[in-house]
């Protein structure tokens, strides 16, 4: 009897019994596929949770902020606008004073001053009248007279006081000439200022300067080139005797001051207590008065070449401010003539608010204050007597487009929150699928309770005043979407009656205070030991599907035990069926053999 071809061809190749294997174990893997369904399900759900607990949470943070009687809420936020901000300027901090503000401004708040006492340099000396290099170019004292970019190449010899100078020519630049004048024993200082384009000439000693050239006929001497020397008054001091300062960018030792610097190293002073050093070897005037200004003494520093001097401005204000220093080691106080010198005291600024009679004159230290919650800037004076009819107006209103845009987003969270409850607790309206929350009682009466309480009235307010939110012009539409559908309605009871509209939202019975108690114990825990009513349903759920998932994997193991016990008896059979066949065709030989 011959074995079926179907039977032996189902159980001789692997994928043959593969497939009856697949076959078997799809049937073993149902109860599987209903808990990973379960799993989904609640997975899905434990969404759907957490996405509900951010959207209350966001109306409740918009409820607070709206239902708060702190002086920093919102219905406290102001604007302020000045009627001339190079006079005044004005910001409005929250429940600042509302109202117009007339200010004349008499007096600016200025800080203490200081000041050499005379010329750091009044020694003679002497500046080019104009420009030396002809057109816009400049001297290159790296170079030889020939070729340092003069009009015409200066020759002959200079003297200065009783030194004379070498042959032009021989000195290899301009500067190795004016180092020479500079060397010690020669009774002056010269230098070049390339941004002036001018030569500077200074006697280091109290007795005129005297200087002149010689020259071979047709040549041109040193000071006719540099315009130190004229026709009508040959070698004639340009300006005063005094005419060229002090080079603030050379270090102190070299820079030809009329006191002597006691010390050649090291120094200190004090500048309203500060300790500032220096070292006359290595450091700058310019480099000084960084190192003040860069430091605390409240103080900023110039040199003023035009005057000579040295400037000190306190960055303080006020009758009270001054300015207070002393040489430490070293004379460079002395040196810089400011040792004796005295500070003139800052000034109050003087004004008025809403008053031309002097008897109200309010005085500050500073040009910046606050006076009733609003931050003034006095910049200039308006006014030289405060019966003057000019003055700044200052206007102080309260921000309703802050308090609109805060409501705004208030029922866009209310919106969103409404209909993301209405949406998991329905039907899909294509699909008929009922909502993951369909049927919880629990958020089908919480979104019930925020309609209600946004549109009932609202009790134990004064008579007269709104109740209800749409007497602000905040409705409902048919889809109960809330909105601020009518601005007018709105910013006229801003205007007419602020504290109305904000008891409203935040009195003890207010829209804002009720929808924070309805919506606190599903996001916030009401004690240690007791979580929130969304969390604590979260927390249900996810032992459901952290037992689901240890089923799953029970399952998934048995299965593979099962699946394994059937490809080791399946590979029995096909053994066994090969045996068989392989003994019919047997017997089957021997019967066609006889």
């Amino acid at each position: 009897m011959a074995i079926s071809s179907s039977l032996t061809s189902a159980y001789s190749s692997s994928s043959g019994l593969n497939s009856l294997i697949s076959q078997y174990m799809a049937l073993e893997r149902r109860p599987l596929t209903a808990l990973n369904t379960q799993k989904t399900s609640f997975s899905s759900s434990l969404n759907i949770h957490t996405d509900l607990k951010t959207k209350i949470s966001d109306l409740l943070t918009l409820s607070r902020e709206l239902g708060s009687t702190e002086t920093t809420t919102i219905y406290n936020s102001r604007t302020s606008s000045s009627g001339d901000e190079t006079k005044i300027t004005a910001s409005a901090g929250s429940g600042a004073a509302t109202g117009t503000f007339q200010v004349r401004v008499k007096q600016l708040a200025t800080g203490a001053s200081l000041q050499s006492t005379a010329a750091l340099l009044t020694k003679p000396a002497t500046v080019s009248s104009s420009k030396v290099a002809p057109g816009s170019g400049t001297i290159d004292v790296t170079k030889s007279f020939a070729n340092a970019g003069f009009g015409s190449a200066p020759t002959g010899t200079v003297t200065i006081g009783s030194w004379t100078s070498a042959d032009l020519s021989t000195y290899t630049s301009v500067q190795t000439f004016m180092d020479a004048v500079n060397a010690a024993g020669v009774d002056a200082n010269i230098y070049y200022n390339k941004t002036e384009d001018k030569f500077y000439l200074e006697s280091k000693a109290v007795t005129a300067l005297t200087f002149s050239e010689s020259v071979a006929g047709g040549s041109t001497g040193f000071f006719t080139q540099v315009k130190m020397r004229d026709a009508t008054t040959p070698y004639a001091y340009h300006g005063t005797t005094d005419a060229t300062g002090v080079q603030s960018n050379v270090i102190l030792n070299n820079a030809n001051f009329d006191t002597a610097l006691t010390s050649t190293t090291t120094g200190k002073f004090k500048i309203n207590g500060v300790d500032i050093s220096y070292d006359t070897s290595t450091d700058t005037l310019d480099a000084v008065i960084s190192r003040i200004n860069s430091s605390t003494a409240n103080v900023n520093v110039f040199y003023d070449t035009s005057l000579d001097k040295v400037l000190i401005k306190s960055k303080g204000a006020g009758s009270t401010d001054t300015i207070t220093l002393s040489d430490v080691t070293g004379n460079l106080m002395n040196v810089l003539k400011l040792d004796t010198a005295s500070a003139t005291s800052g000034t109050d600024a003087k004004f008025t608010i809403n008053s031309a009679s002097a008897s109200d004159e309010i005085t500050k230290s500073s040009n910046t204050f606050t006076i009733n919650g609003i931050s003034y800037t006095l910049k200039n004076t308006n006014v030289t007597a405060y019966t003057d009819t000019t003055y700044t107006t200052i206007t102080v209103k309260q921000d309703t487009s802050a308090l609109q845009s805060k409501i705004n987003d208030f029922l866009t969270k209310f919106n969103a929150a409404t209909q993301y409850i209405k949406d998991k607790t329905g039907l899909d309206a294509y699909t008929k699928a009922r909502g993951v929350l369909a049927g919880n009682t629990i958020f089908a009466s919480l979104k019930s309770q925020l309609y209600k309480k946004l549109s009932e009235q609202v009790t134990g307010l004064t008579i007269g005043n709104p109740d209800y939110l749409s007497k602000i012009g905040i409705t409902f539409d048919s889809s109960l979407k809330a909105s601020l559908s009518n601005t007018t309605k709105f910013n006229d009871a801003i205007s007419s009656n602020s504290q109305a509209v904000q008891d409203l939202f935040n009195s003890t019975n207010g829209v804002a205070k009720k929808l924070e108690t309805l919506l606190k114990p599903f996001v916030e825990s009401a004690s240690t030991s007791r979580g929130s009513i969304i969390d604590e349903t979260k927390t249900v759920i996810s032992n459901r599907i952290t037992g689901i998932e240890t089923r799953i994997t029970r399952m998934e193991e048995r299965l593979k035990i099962k699946e394994n016990q059937y490809r080791q008896q399946l590979y029995k059979m096909q053994d066994m069926l090969t045996t068989a066949v392989l003994q019919g065709n047997q017997i089957s030989s021997f019967f066609n053999s006889q």
